[in-house]
């Protein structure tokens, strides 16, 4: 992520943050499981191909998320469909509210997301490029509790 597109996320985000809290790390996800989004495709793209008599097809993309993670809060915003920067702020969560599953390498850093409070884990996957945002990706990884096992 370049200069420019960190430095409106954090403009972006000022409203939404408390005097006094620090950014620590910036990083881009995408939000849900490659096998389901593949498999709703699948069944997109045969059904749009069938109904215009294979004259059309469907694409569809996993959903691209900015995390700010600051030395108070985990804050997500929408990446913007069209430059692919940071787009509008979502919500926001506190650090102590927040915990992830230990990740898993390969090509996509994946791991699962857990809110206090909500009955569903969030699975998100770090790009692997440019390796800027993998990096990027590792530290907020790394910066995050892992959830106890119990």
């Amino acid at each position: 992520m370049g200069a420019r597109r960190e430095r409106r996320l954090l403009e972006t985000a000022a409203p939404m943050m408390q005097p006094g809290e620090t950014p620590e790390v910036i990083a881009m996800a995408k939000v849900g499981s490659l096998r389901k989004v593949l498999g709703r495709h699948f069944a997109l793209a045969a059904a749009t191909a069938v109904l215009s008599g294979g004259t059309m097809f469907s694409i569809t993309t996993q959903r691209e998320l900015y995390l700010l993670l600051t030395d108070r809060q985990l804050l997500f915003f929408e990446a913007d469909a069209y430059t692919g920067g940071p787009g509008k702020p979502l919500f926001g969560v506190p650090r102590t509210h927040v915990a992830i599953t230990e990740p898993r390498g390969g090509v996509l850093l994946k791991f699962e997301l857990y809110i206090h409070g909500w009955d569903q884990a969030m699975t998100l996957s770090m790009p692997p490029f440019p390796p800027s945002l993998r990096k990027k990706g590792r530290q907020l990884v790394g910066l995050l509790p892992r959830l106890q096992q119990g």
